[in-house]
Formats: C-alpha cells, structure tokens, sequence
C-alpha cells in the first residue's frame, strides 16, 4: 500500500521514535509538558503497518500525555493543528481489538 514504510524502514522509524522518547523525557524534566506533547506528536502516527513501531510511537505519545495536569490549559497552549493528530492517535490505539475489553474471543 502506498504511503507505508517498507520492512526495511521499521529499524529507522523506531530509531526516531527513540530518539523523539529521549528529547520528551529532557522537556518533562523541564516542566515542559506541552513542548514534550507537540514532540510526541510530530510524525504521528508513523506510516507504517509494523506493530512494533506503533506500539512504540503510542507509548511515547502516552507518556506525554500523562504528564499534561491541566487538560483546560493543554488545549488552550496547544495548536489546533495538533488536535486532529492527537484524536488518531488516541483512537488507533484505544480501538485496537487486541486491547479492547468489548472483543471477546473464542
């Protein structure tokens, strides 16, 4: 499918994920927690089909999220265009089935 990472590219999406993980935790540190957020969410989610690298970006992106103490004051500092970002990251990785408590398997 076009606009997917090849099986070769997954080694260098989890490498900027990794490197995007280590820049967000120097903005926590720093109590920037809406800077670590934007980071988190640049170049999200990753084209790509490969499990792993949205596993990975998602846990980047929850992190910062669950560093954000004042949702109200998040979205006033945060740039609309983060919004549609944000939401699809939040629903690939709350809809996926293999984690969500409605799908019974067999």
């Amino acid at each position: 499918m076009a606009g997917f990472a090849e099986a070769d590219n997954t080694e260098a999406i989890i490498t900027r994920i990794e490197h995007k993980s280590r820049k967000i935790e120097s903005l926590l540190k720093q109590y920037k927690p809406v800077e670590a957020l934007k980071t988190a969410l640049e170049g999200s989610p990753p084209l790509t089909k490969d499990e792993r690298c949205k596993s990975a970006n998602w846990i980047v992106v929850h992190r910062a999220i669950m560093a954000i103490k004042d949702v109200d004051s998040l979205f006033s500092a945060l740039d609309p265009e983060y919004y549609d970002v944000l939401m699809k990251c939040t629903y690939i990785e709350v809809y996926r089935p293999e984690i969500d408590p409605l799908v019974i398997s067999a």
